[in-house]
C-alpha cells in the first residue's frame, strides 16, 4: 500500500517517548522545534501520491499492489539509477527521502548479510529479513536506519572498554522468544519522524569476544525501553520567520537523536544476526557503500542550491562579468557536476554483491563522489562568501524586514543591482548564511562517512594489481602479464616491427 499523508501523520500519534531541550514531547507533530523534520519526513509521502512522480516512487509487489519503489531490494543497474533518481528528486523536494533513506540502505546491507550467513552458517536470516521487507511495504512503514554507537574511548573495542560495555550496542539476555538489548545510536537523523528504526553494528568485529555486539535488528521506535533524544535544533522561531531566515534548515534540517535502549525486547523474528561477529563487517561495509550512494545523490541536490545561491548573489551584487566572479562559478559548476557525475557512475557500473542476487554501487565510484563532496565542501563555502561578499554576516532578519518603521532603510540602502528586488537579495542572503553555518558544515563533512572512512575504502577498493602491472608494463618489469586487463596487450617492444635503424644519423 502507500499510505497517505494524514495516515502517516495518525501513526506518528503512538506513545512513543522522546525528549528535546530538557522536556518530555508530548506529540511531535506540534512540537516547536520538532515539527520541522515532521514536516520534511511526510514529503515521503507526499511525493508517491501526486501523479507527477508515482511512476518514480511506486512500482508493484508480487501481489500486484502499490509498493514505495524504495522498499525493493536493487537487483540491476538500472534499480540503482532509479534508487538515485529517487533520492536526488526527493532533496530537490526539501524532503522526500529524508525518512527512509538510511532505513532502506540498512535493509540492503540486511539483505546482503543474511544471504552470506544462510549459506555459510545455515541460518534462517533471509527468511527474517524478507518477511519484514514485506510488512514495510504492505504498510508502508516510515523506516531510519541506526548505526553509529556512542563508542566511550575510541581506542578500545566494545568488549574492552573500562566506564561499563554498553557503548556499543549489545545483547544483554537471550530468551526463547527473543532478545533484551542496552545501549544507545547517536547521530539518527529523523528519527521523530520515523516509525520504526533498523539497528546494525557499526564497525567489524574482531573475534568472539565481541559476539555480543554482532547485532541487527528492527524495532519500533515507541517499544517500551526505547527513549529518542532529540539534540537541540538550528533554530528556535515560528514557520513564517524560519522560513525567510533560515530556508534551509527550516525545509530539511534533519533533527538528530540519540536512541537509548534501556534494556528492550525484540523478538527473534525481528533479529537479522546475533553474534555471528564475523559478517559484521559484511554488513556493515554493505551499509556503507548503499549510504554513500544516497549521500553522493543528495549532495548533487543540494549542490545546484549552493551553487545557484553564489550565482544569485553574482548577478544580485552586480559583479557577475567580472572574470574572477566567473572563475569562481565556473568551478563551483565543475563540482556539482562532478558530484553528480560519479554517484551515476556509481549505478551504471555497479558490482554484483557476492552470493546474492543483489546489487551495489561500485565501491570505488561511490566513495570518490563523496570524498569529492567533503574534501572540496569548504573551498566551496570560500567561494559563496567571497562572491556574496560581507552581508549574509549581518543579513537582516525577518522580524527587521516585516517591521513598517523600518523596513524604509533597508529597502533603500540595502537595494541590489538594477533589476532585482532588495526583498530577493535579502533572500538570497539568508540562504547564502544558512549554508554557511556551522550545523550544515560539519554535518556534510561528516555525513555518510567521515573523509577517513572514505579513504579506507578507497585503499582497500583500489586495484593496485592492475595499477603495478600497469606500471611494470611500461617500465619493462615482468609480472604485468598475468594481469586480466594488461595482459591482454602486446609486448611494448614488438607492438610495430620497423626497418633497422639507419645509424648513418648523428645523434
Amino acid at each position: 500500500m502507500i499510505r497517505t499523508v494524514e495516515q502517516y501523520l495518525k501513526s506518528l500519534d503512538d506513545g512513543r517517548e522522546v525528549w528535546c531541550l530538557g522536556e518530555k514531547v508530548r506529540d511531535v507533530r506540534v512540537h516547536p522545534t520538532i515539527q520541522s523534520i515532521i514536516r520534511a519526513s511526510a514529503m515521503d509521502y507526499v511525493l508517491p501520491n501526486d501523479p507527477k512522480f508515482h511512476d518514480l516512487f511506486v512500482t508493484k509487489d508480487e501481489d500486484g499492489e502499490d509498493i514505495n519503489f524504495l522498499l525493493v531490494a536493487p537487483r540491476s543497474s538500472a534499480d540503482l539509477l532509479r534508487r538515485r533518481e529517487c533520492f536526488i528528486t526527493g532533496m530537490r523536494s526539501l524532503g522526500g527521502i529524508v525518512l527512509h533513506c538510511m532505513g532502506i540502505d540498512a535493509l540492503a546491507a540486511c539483505t546482503v548479510a543474511a544471504t552470506r550467513m544462510d549459506k555459510q552458517l545455515g541460518t534462517h536470516y533471509v527468511d527474517r529479513v524478507e518477511a519484514y521487507r514485506k510488512y514495510l511495504q504492505k504498510q508502508d512503514v516510515g523506516i531510519t536506519g541506526a548505526i553509529t554507537d556512542v563508542k566511550g574511548d575510541r581506542s578500545l573495542r566494545a568488549s574492552k572498554q573500562v566506564q561499563h560495555k554498553d557503548f556499543y550496542v549489545r545483547v544483554v539476555d537471550r530468551k526463547k522468544d527473543g532478545i533484551v538489548v542496552r545501549g544507545a545510536k547517536v547521530h539518527i537523523s529523523a528519527t521523530p519522524g520515523a516509525n520504526e528504526a533498523i539497528i546494525l553494528p557499526c564497525r567489524a568485529h574482531a573475534d568472539e569476544a565481541e559476539k555480543d555486539y554482532a547485532l541487527a535488528f528492527a524495532i519500533p521506535l515507541n517499544a517500551r525501553g526505547v527513549k529518542l533524544l532529540a539534540v537541540e535544533p538550528t533554530m528556535r522561531l515560528t514557520e513564517e520567520e524560519a522560513y525567510w531566515d533560515y530556508p534551509i534548515s527550516a525545509a530539511c534540517q534533519p533533527t538528530e537523536c540519540m536512541i537509548v535502549f534501556d534494556d528492550v525486547f525484540v523478538p527473534w523474528e525481528r533479529v537479522f544476526m546475533c553474534g555471528e561477529w564475523q559478517f559484521s563487517r559484511d554488513i556493515t561495509y554493505a551499509f556503507a557503500i548503499f549510504h554513500r550512494l544516497f549521500g553522493s545523490s543528495r549532495m548533487s541536490a543540494e549542490l545546484e542550491t549552493l551553487t545557484g545561491s553564489a550565482a544569485l548573489m553574482a548577478e544580485y551584487n552586480g559583479i557577475e562579468k567580472y572574470e574572477h566572479i566567473r572563475n569562481k562559478l565556473a568551478w563551483l559548476a565543475m563540482y556539482t557536476e562532478s558530484v553528480a557525475g560519479l554517484s551515476k557512475l556509481a549505478c551504471i557500473d555497479c558490482e554484483s554483491a557476492p552470493g546474492t542476487d543483489l546489487v551495489v554501487p561500485n565501491r570505488m565510484y561511490a566513495n570518490i563522489a563523496k570524498f569529492t563532496f567533503a574534501e572540496n565542501l569548504h573551498h566551496a563555502m570560500k567561494l559563496i562568501q567571497d562572491i556574496s561578499g560581507g552581508i549574509p554576516a549581518t543579513v537582516p532578519a525577518y522580524k527587521d524586514w516585516n517591521n513598517p518603521e523600518i523596513r524604509p532603510y533597508i529597502e533603500k540602502y540595502l537595494a541590489a543591482s538594477a533589476g532585482a528586488t532588495t526583498e530577493d537579495r535579502l533572500k538570497a542572503s539568508r540562504l547564502v548564511k544558512d549554508y554557511c553555518s556551522s550545523y550544515h558544515q560539519v554535518a556534510n563533512i561528516h555525513g555518510e562517512g567521515s573523509l577517513a572512512a572514505q579513504t579506507m575504502f578507497l585503499y582497500f577498493g583500489a586495484n593496485w594489481g592492475k595499477y603495478k602491472a600497469a606500471a611494470k608494463r611500461v617500465a619493462h618489469i615482468k609480472g604485468w602479464q598475468e594481469d586480466p586487463v594488461y595482459g591482454h596487450l602486446p609486448e611494448p617492444e614488438i607492438v610495430v616491427k620497423l626497418p633497422p635503424v639507419d645509424k648513418s644519423y648523428k645523434l
